[in-house]
């Protein structure tokens, strides 16, 4: 897997903690999403 917006590997570990996640389809790193998009996603 690799970020949308950096293409740094990602690894599943990572996701487990909650520094990256998957928006439809595609990886992020929780701080590339919120540099994007200027928000920071939440999990619920």
């Amino acid at each position: 897997m690799q970020c949308t917006l950096c293409n740094e590997e990602i690894e599943q570990i990572t996701i487990d903690f909650g520094d990256a996640f998957k928006v439809e389809d595609e990886f992020w790193h929780a701080e590339c999403f919120a540099e994007y998009f200027d928000e920071v996603l939440e999990e619920v």
